[in-house]
């Protein structure tokens, strides 16, 4: 009965009034003797009631889907929330993450949310939660805030606490989350608060992992000048391999949050929710004296069913997305973090190799070769020019060559390798403990990802 009133309210707050509802209200003004009747009777009320029930659920459920476009809603949150789509995520972070690296209370927030309304304008969205989408910046990381959750052990969480340190200050990229202004009715109903705090957590933690592998991709990118200097392939084989160990990392761990879990589960919703768009119409049609084929399979029927099994599908992506699993999180981000400040590192070493300034140079060169009009047809020039880059190229190898030959260089690659692999090997025990394979049967998944060939098991057991 609870549920039948809030129903019939929120179809009327809906129609505010219409005429439909003024002929729905003179229908019940002139059954109200029988209704009274019925209320005598506890058999009849009960059927009266669970008729009310379907009745104001049915009519719920078609205007969410038909009139009030539910299923494009959650396209809408999948894009932006789950990040769905890397032309958005692209986009964005290329007018904002000079911004996003600075510590939180240096960040202009505005701009951020400038260049977010312009992101999402350039890729065409026309939801109408798109004016609604703003950017806010949390003051805990996604682990405290896990923690603040109760998600951890009491008696750990205690421990932790008692340890007395100052807070680390958070940077823009740690602290950025996604929020509505106001989510319109009656997509509320569906997009309620604490189902948009879950969307938020698994952003806050996808946003994380794929800004990491965008930084080891621009390393990845780098490294390529490096490889062009045949002379320093040797002195830079750890940094490169360290970096692909990373880079295995990042790029399976995001591939398994964005296609072995949200994408299949997303399906799964996506087409009972079609399954139920489509019953809602026919059901419609039948009352209507039109004959259709209801479809068949299990499928949302009513408005308590669609906001279950949407409440499903967000505890389903945020459990097999490690959020309850605070150790496992702990540990992911602890080697995330070391990938973030290994590249930062090697970004400050390019930096002063000058090697960038070198292509540059040497491009301009070219191009000034290519286009001038005192070419020699001999190529005289075309000689003279590869003489300068070639010997241009061999000063800066030779200077490169030095700074990765010395012992500070050296131990700072042997100590990142060193951390890497310790929270490496700390992640992969604890998601390959008895608890987590019983459990959680899907983190088998990226277990064999992470480690296909063995060779992260098989470290584990030689340092043991």
């Amino acid at each position: 009965a609870h549920s039948t009133g809030k129903f019939w309210r929120a179809i009327h707050c809906c129609r505010d009034g219409t005429a439909a509802s003024v002929e729905e209200r003179r229908k019940k003004k002139e059954s109200s003797e029988e209704d009274a009747k019925v209320l005598l009777n506890p058999r009849k009320l009960s059927r009266f009631i669970d008729r009310a029930y379907h009745e104001a659920s049915d009519t719920l459920l078609h205007m969410l889907l038909n009139e009030y476009g539910l299923l494009s809603s959650l396209r809408f949150m999948k894009k932006y929330f789950l990040l769905d789509q890397g032309d958005f995520f692209v986009d964005f972070l290329d007018g904002t993450e000079d911004e996003l690296h600075k510590e939180l209370p240096n960040v202009l927030q505005g701009r951020v949310q400038n260049w977010l309304s312009t992101s999402i304008a350039r890729t065409s969205e026309s939801s109408h939660l798109a004016s609604a989408l703003r950017c806010t910046f949390q003051n805990k990381s996604l682990r405290d805030t896990l923690d603040d959750l109760g998600r951890r052990n009491p008696r750990k969480s205690s421990h932790k606490k008692s340890g007395g340190h100052r807070q680390k200050v958070l940077a823009g990229f740690e602290a950025i989350a996604f929020e509505f202004k106001s989510v319109p009715f009656p997509t509320s109903l569906v997009l309620s608060h604490s189902q948009l705090r879950i969307y938020q957590l698994i952003f806050r933690l996808i946003f994380f992992a794929k800004y990491v592998e965008r930084q080891l991709v621009g390393m990845w990118s780098d490294h390529q000048l490096l490889k062009a200097m045949t002379s320093l392939r040797s002195a830079c084989s750890p940094t490169f391999s360290l970096r692909r160990r990373m880079l295995h990392f990042i790029q399976n761990f995001v591939y398994y949050m964005k296609f072995d879990v949200i994408e299949p589960n997303w399906r799964e919703l996506e087409s009972k929710l079609n399954a139920t768009k489509e019953y809602c119409s026919n059901k419609k049609s039948a009352n209507n004296g039109k004959s259709n084929t209801m479809p068949n399979g299990q499928f949302p029927r009513t408005v308590d069913d669609l906001l279950h099994e949407h409440n499903q599908f967000l505890l389903r992506i945020s459990n097999q997305c490690l959020l309850p699993n605070y150790d496992l999180i702990e540990r992911a981000s602890k080697i995330m973090t070391t990938c973030l400040l290994f590249s930062t590192q090697i970004k400050r070493f390019m930096e002063t190799t000058k090697v960038h300034e070198l292509q540059e140079k040497t491009r301009l060169e070219r191009s000034k070769l290519r286009y001038s009009e005192k070419k020699s047809k001999n190529g005289e020039q075309e000689l003279e020019f590869r003489a300068n880059r070639e010997k241009s190229t061999r000063r800066c190898s030779d200077r490169i060559l030095r700074e990765l030959s010395t012992e500070t260089y050296r131990h700072m690659i042997t100590r990142f390798d060193e951390v890497f692999s310790a929270h490496l090997a700390e992640f992969m025990k604890n998601l390959n403990s008895d608890f987590g394979q019983k459990s959680n049967a899907h983190l088998t998944n990226l277990s064999m990802q992470l480690d296909y060939n063995g060779f992260v098991t098989s470290s584990i057991h030689e340092k043991e």
